[in-house]
């Protein structure tokens, strides 16, 4: 059992802002901020990537060598999201998304200033760390100014910004550093982080009553251990593996079905838009169905990646896959998510550590494992390797008490 700690029956009778909740205006405006905060975040994680070359000819480097600075940003993440969400846990959210959110720009700053690898790769560790640690925070502040039956809208609106970042922030941040500077990129993030925290500091009020306030590091420590919480983290650790395999070496997939060098980014993009489609979808239903949603999308995910062997030599096969492959993985960040505030109802800010960790852990094993497939045995059986895997998953998540039950959110 937990350790004893506020019932979430409790927390929802207190006032969420003293005297007064905050004005429906109001609370939007709030989880749209912190929306932001993820698409801002999010977008910096992955920005390398796109400007993987530009980064090492700067840093006089290969670009196997300057992949480190994504594989370590990675690594301390997944390592540090638990450990690192229970220590904030016991200070106020606010106060911690504040000095987050300098980090991060500091992170960013140092990293666009990097004349070396090794400084380069020093900042992106501090944004690593800080990066870990930024989830619980927003998730704790949205929980905040939402009533216990909204939470999965919360979540849905905040994770908006995820999607988001992935269709158009990563994409319009690397045709800036293309055009500019990949320094010039990173600079643009740095103020962002800055402005971002000015608007926290003016909109979340600090009276703001904390879902995750007063409880310890033993108690989300524990919460993780948590069966449930534990099954909800391993599916979106599996399912991302299996997204990733495939997703990470998309390029020489698109190639090999067909499509021309200058076309792949065009089919990105569609990815990226059938994604925030997708969970736009998804988020009025997310408080009642999140069960049968997840359980959809992966199975959806698994039939657009296996479209990818039917169509390898087809064009069309092989881009109306990947559309659809976008618009069922575009709604599971927020399903995973909304599973494991279900699956920690007694402190559901620890659903933000679990997911998080099982979102980098996924992503690491999955483009590693991936990687490993493709240079020993090519596309074909990367792609079924991948299918087999979220088949797999799927199932697994059909079996009686995998996954919290879908039900009418309380009340």
């Amino acid at each position: 059992p937990l350790p004893k700690s506020p019932p979430v029956e409790a927390m929802a009778t207190q006032p969420f802002l003293s005297p007064l909740p905050p004005s429906v205006g109001h609370t939007r405006r709030i989880l749209g901020l912190l929306s932001a905060t993820v698409f801002v975040t999010i977008t910096y994680e992955i920005l390398p990537i796109g400007l993987l070359t530009p980064i090492a000819v700067g840093l006089g480097v290969d670009e196997q060598a300057a992949g480190l600075l994504v594989g370590g940003f990675a690594l301390v993440v997944a390592v540090g999201s638990i450990p690192l969400s229970a220590l904030a846990a016991r200070f106020n959210a606010r106060t911690t998304l504040l000095v987050l959110l300098g980090v991060m720009a500091l992170s960013s700053g140092l990293f666009a200033a990097s004349t070396n690898l090794a400084i380069a790769f020093v900042a992106r560790l501090i944004g690593g760390a800080a990066h870990a640690v930024i989830f619980i925070s927003v998730y704790r502040l949205a929980l905040a100014v939402v009533p216990i039956q909204r939470r999965g809208r919360a979540a849905s609106t905040v994770a908006i910004g995820n999607g988001v970042a992935l269709a158009l922030g990563v994409p319009l941040a690397t045709a800036l550093g293309t055009a500019t500077s990949w320094r010039m990129a990173f600079v643009v993030l740095a103020v962002s982080f800055v402005v971002a925290g000015a608007l926290v500091q003016l909109l979340v009020p600090q009276d703001l009553h904390d879902v995750g306030q007063r409880l310890s590091a033993a108690t989300v420590l524990t919460a993780v251990r948590q069966a449930p919480l534990l099954q909800a983290g391993l599916t979106i650790l599996i399912l991302t593996a299996a997204h990733f395999a495939a997703y990470t070496y998309i390029d020489p997939i698109l190639q090999q079905a067909g499509v021309a060098p200058a076309g792949i980014s065009l089919v990105l993009l569609g990815y990226g838009v059938a994604g925030v489609v997708g969970l736009l979808a998804v988020t009025p239903f997310t408080d009642r169905r999140p069960r049968l949603l997840t359980i959809a999308t992966m199975a959806v995910v698994a039939a657009a990646i296996a479209g990818l062997l039917l169509g390898r030599t087809s064009v069309t096969i092989t881009v109306a896959a990947v559309i659809v492959w976008g618009l069922a993985l575009g709604a599971f960040p927020v399903l995973g998510q909304v599973l494991a505030i279900r699956a920690s109802p007694e402190l559901p800010a620890a659903a933000a550590p679990m997911s998080n960790t099982s979102f980098n852990v996924g992503i690491t094993l999955g483009s590693a494992v991936g990687g490993l497939i493709l240079t020993t045995f090519g596309t074909a059986p990367l792609i079924i390797a991948s299918v087999t895997v979220a088949v797999v998953i799927t199932g697994l998540s059909l079996l009686p008490g995998w996954l919290p039950a879908d039900r009418p959110a309380p009340r």
